[in-house]
């Protein structure tokens, strides 16, 4: 399972994708394999992808990364949980987008 998380320069991704991995770890997900890129890369990575997570930076590109994802869940970092990093809260999210 590939999760690509979705920034503007990728500077403070970094560690919100070491975070996310710490949690599929908790949550004993060993075949998840987070990986962080900016706004501008992304094209060339949306086709292996099972999920989008989008920074808040980049919010203002989700409807057009919705449509170029097609099947692909693409869900929306909240400002507040980004900024605190509280990566437990997008776990939540990403597991019931995932229905796991």
């Amino acid at each position: 399972m590939k999760i690509l998380i979705i920034c503007n320069l990728g500077m403070s991704t970094g560690l919100m994708q070491l975070r996310l991995e710490e949690q599929a770890k908790l949550h004993g997900r060993d075949d998840v394999v987070i990986d962080a890129m900016p706004l501008v890369e992304a094209d060339v990575d949306l086709g292996y992808a099972d999920l989008l997570l989008l920074s808040p930076q980049v919010r203002f590109a989700k409807d057009d990364l919705v449509k170029k994802a097609g099947s692909v869940p693409v869900l929306q970092i909240s400002i507040t949980d980004f900024g605190l990093m509280k990566a437990d809260n997008v776990w939540k999210e990403i597991s019931a987008a995932m229905g796991w």
